[in-house]
C-alpha cells in the first residue's frame, strides 16, 4: 500500500486535468465513445481502481468490452497510450507534451504498427503519406472496423485504378466508407466488392458512351451512378432505358439525374416498369396536346394541372373519343373554350347516361330525326321556330304513347294553324281523337267537318280560352317554354 493516498471517495470530488491540445488535436475528430474511454482511463491514472478491467470499464461506460478495446487500439495508434500488459490488461498514458517533442524530432512519425505501415508503403509503391493520411487510414480500421487485410486490398485497388499511380487518400476514404456501409468485414467480402465495382464502372462507361461522352468516368459521375443504383435502386438496364428521354435536351448525367429522380419518386426502378410508365406519360401528353389543339391552342405544352384534369376524366371512365367529342362541341360553340367547359359538357352527358361517344352520336342522330319531323309539324302549323326539347317530348308522346300516325299529327297541326299556341291546340285535338277512337285521316277529317258544320268545334284558327284552360299550369309552362336545351341538341340545318 502506498505511503500516502487519497481516500477512496476522493475521486468523486477531485478533477482530472485534460490538456487543450487533446481537445483541439484529437478529441474533435475521434468517435464519441472512444473519447469517453480515453477520459475515463485518464481519470483512472489519477485515481486507480483496484479491480479495473476492459469488462468492468465497459460496464461503467455502458458499452461492450470489444468497443472499449477498439477505443484503446485507436488511441494507441494515435500515439497517446501504449498497451503494457496482457494478463491483466494494462495501458500506459503518454504525456502530450512528451509526444509533441518526440514528433518534432521525427516529423510525420507516430507510434503506428511498424510492420503494417511498411506494408502500406509497399502497396502504394513508396508513395509518401502525411500524418493526416495515416490517421485517415487507421480510422478505416478503428472507426469503420475494416480489417487490416481489407485496407491493404483497398489501397492496392485504388493505386491500380489511378492514372498517375498515386492514391488520393480522400477518394480512398470514400471507398472505405462505402465498403463499411456495405458490410465488408473479410477479404472475401472485399473481393466481391471489387468485382461489383468493376462491373459498375463498365456499366457507367457504356452509359457515358450512349450519352456521347467518350471519357473515363470522373469521381462525381461514379458517385452519381452509385446513387442511382445503390440508393435509389435502379437496375443498370433501367438507367439505360431512361437515356431515351435525354434526346429532348442536352444528353448529360445531370439531365439524366433529373429524369431518374422523377421515375424514382414514381417507384419505377425496373427497365420494363420505367419504359411502360414513360410510354404512358408520352401518350397522355400527346393526347393532352390534341385536346388543347381542339380548342385552338396549338403548339402549347400541357401543364401538370392540364394533365391531372384530363387524367381525372379518364378516372370518370370517359374514353378519348368522348373527350374529343366534347372538345369539338365546346370549341364549335365558343370558338375556343376551356378545360372547365369540356368538363361541364362531360358531366352533363354522364348525368344523361352517356358514357361513350357512340351513345352521344346515337342520341344526336335521334334528335336530328325528331327535329326533322318537328319541322314538318311546324310547317303544317305555320310556325317558324327552332326545335326544342319540350316539343320533341310532346311529339314523341303523340307518336309513341298515344299511337298516332304522322299523318294524323300533321293534320292536327294544320287544324291548329293560326292559333295562339298551335302545339297546345294540336295536342288537344289529338287527345280528342284518341278518346273517340279515331285512327285514320279520313275519320279525323270527318270528325273535324262535323264539328265545323254543327258548331261543336270552334274554328281552329280561333281557339277558345276553354281549350287552353284545360291544360294545367305546369303543362302550359312546359309548352310555352322558349328555352332551347343545348346547342348540341339542335340541328341548325
Amino acid at each position: 500500500m502506498a505511503f500516502c493516498a487519497f481516500d477512496d471517495g476522493a475521486a468523486l470530488f477531485d478533477s482530472t486535468p485534460v490538456e487543450n491540445m487533446f481537445i483541439t488535436e484529437y478529441m474533435l475528430r475521434a468517435p464519441g465513445n472512444f473519447v469517453k474511454v480515453y477520459l475515463y482511463g485518464l481519470m483512472l491514472c489519477y485515481h486507480s481502481a483496484a479491480r479495473m478491467s476492459l469488462a468492468s470499464m465497459g460496464k461503467d461506460l455502458d458499452m461492450p468490452e470489444e468497443e472499449v478495446e477498439r477505443a484503446f487500439r485507436y488511441w494507441e495508434r494515435e500515439g497517446l497510450v501504449r498497451r503494457t500488459g496482457d494478463n491483466p490488461v494494462r495501458y500506459t498514458y503518454y504525456n502530450l507534451k512528451q509526444i509533441t517533442l518526440a514528433r518534432a524530432e521525427n516529423p510525420g512519425e507516430k507510434l503506428y504498427n511498424r510492420e503494417f505501415t511498411d506494408e502500406i508503403r509497399r502497396k502504394l509503391d513508396g508513395q509518401t503519406l502525411s500524418s493526416a493520411d495515416y490517421e485517415a487510414i487507421f480510422d478505416w480500421i478503428d472507426v469503420l472496423e475494416l480489417p487490416e487485410e481489407v485496407v491493404l486490398m483497398l489501397l492496392e485497388n485504388e493505386r491500380q485504378k489511378s492514372r498517375t499511380g498515386r492514391v488520393s487518400i480522400a477518394i480512398a476514404s470514400r471507398t472505405a466508407r462505402e465498403w463499411a456501409q456495405s458490410g465488408v468485414r473479410t477479404v472475401e467480402d472485399a473481393e466481391k466488392m471489387l468485382i461489383l465495382d468493376s462491373a459498375r464502372e463498365k456499366e457507367l462507361r457504356r452509359l457515358l458512351a450512349r450519352l456521347g461522352q467518350r471519357h473515363a468516368p470522373s469521381e462525381d459521375e461514379k458517385e452519381m451512378y452509385k446513387k442511382w443504383v445503390d440508393e435509389w435502386g435502379f437496375t443498370a438496364e433501367a438507367v439505360q432505358e431512361a437515356c431515351r428521354e435525354t434526346t429532348k435536351g442536352t444528353p448529360t448525367m445531370a439531365y439524366l439525374d433529373g429524369i431518374l429522380l422523377r421515375q424514382h419518386q414514381l417507384g419505377r426502378h425496373e427497365a420494363q416498369a420505367l419504359s411502360g410508365g414513360m410510354a404512358r406519360e408520352h401518350a397522355e401528353r400527346d393526347f393532352a396536346r390534341d385536346v388543347l389543339a381542339g380548342m385552338g391552342r396549338t403548339g402549347v405544352t400541357p401543364t401538370q394541372e392540364d394533365l391531372q384534369r384530363i387524367d381525372g376524366w379518364r378516372a370518370m371512365r370517359f374514353g378519348e373519343d368522348m373527350i374529343l367529342q366534347a372538345v369539338r362541341e365546346v370549341h364549335a360553340r365558343s370558338q375556343g373554350g376551356s378545360l372547365e367547359d369540356v368538363e361541364a359538357k362531360l358531366t352533363a352527358w354522364r348525368e344523361q347516361g352517356f358514357t361513350t361517344a357512340g351513345q352521344v352520336q346515337a342520341a344526336r342522330m335521334r334528335i336530328r330525326a325528331l327535329n326533322e319531323q318537328l319541322r314538318g309539324i311546324y310547317r303544317a302549323a305555320g310556325l317558324e321556330k327552332r326545335a326544342n326539347q319540350p316539343d320533341r317530348d310532346l311529339m314523341t308522346r303523340w307518336l309513341g304513347e298515344m299511337g298516332m300516325s304522322m299523318e294524323l299529327v300533321l293534320l292536327a297541326a294544320e287544324y291548329a294553324r293560326g292559333s295562339g299556341a298551335p302545339m297546345m291546340v294540336a295536342d288537344k285535338i289529338l287527345g280528342d281523337w284518341k278518346r273517340q277512337g279515331i285512327s285514320t285521316a279520313a275519320g279525323a277529317r270527318e270528325e273535324h267537318e262535323s264539328h265545323v258544320r254543327g258548331g261543336a268545334r270552334t274554328a281552329p284558327a280561333e281557339p277558345t280560352q276553354d281549350r287552353l284552360s284545360r291544360y294545367t299550369p305546369e303543362e302550359r309552362r312546359a309548352t310555352y317554354s322558349a328555352a332551347v336545351v343545348d346547342l348540341d341538341e339542335e340541328d341548325d340545318g
